[in-house]
């Protein structure tokens, strides 16, 4: 972990190919960048691998972390890591693909942050921006935030605004892309929050 409560501990990580960790440098950026936001946060890592998101933000203070992840390596991996850094109550880890458990999600939903980390040459950066309800998955003032790969993902660019999200902030860090999206002002408006 780059901060927090296990700054300087590592996690373990399978032995594949089919993961990619976030490296510690754009992870250590990702959450300074939000650093007021995670204490005590409810927080979703989607295409967790073995939860490397998910344990910088709990490290950080968040309140508790859903991981999603199919890969068998990698949730051996993020099973050990919860089991040895002792945050079974904290955590909770659902086996399975990121778009099959949609309507789960927004039954043990809203989340204030929401992490993102898919493959990047698999196309789902579009995915998750059109398919899912976000006024269910995220909480009024939440905050959903997705790498992605400049050179290897489908896209190119994303959008400004998109199903009922704004862009608010992006930077590129060599090949990867850290774009923040929070639920659309309006959309805010209504449920009475003060924008």
């Amino acid at each position: 972990m780059t901060a927090g409560t296990w700054k300087g501990r590592a996690l373990k990580t399978p032995d594949s190919h089919l993961t990619r960790p976030t490296q510690a440098r754009l992870r250590q950026a990702l959450f300074n960048s939000i650093q007021f936001e995670v204490q005590g946060a409810k927080i979703l890592d989607l295409f967790s691998g073995a939860g490397t998101l998910g344990f910088e933000a709990l490290s950080r203070g968040a309140g508790e972390v859903v991981f999603v992840e199919s890969a068998l390596p990698a949730l051996k991996c993020l099973e050990r890591n919860i089991e040895e850094f002792e945050v079974q109550e904290l955590t909770q880890v659902l086996k399975a693909t990121v778009l099959s458990v949609r309507d789960y999600l927004y039954s043990v939903g809203p989340f204030d942050i929401i992490l993102a980390d898919p493959p990047y040459q698999g196309g789902f950066e579009m995915k998750l921006l059109e398919d899912f309800n976000w006024d269910k998955l995220l909480t009024p003032s939440g905050l959903f935030i997705l790498e992605w790969g400049k050179l290897k993902s489908k896209v190119g660019v994303l959008p400004d605004s998109i199903n009922g999200l704004t862009k608010k902030r992006e930077k590129i860090y060599g090949d990867s892309v850290l774009t923040h999206y929070r639920r659309a002002e309006e959309n805010r408006e209504e449920e009475g929050v003060i924008v």
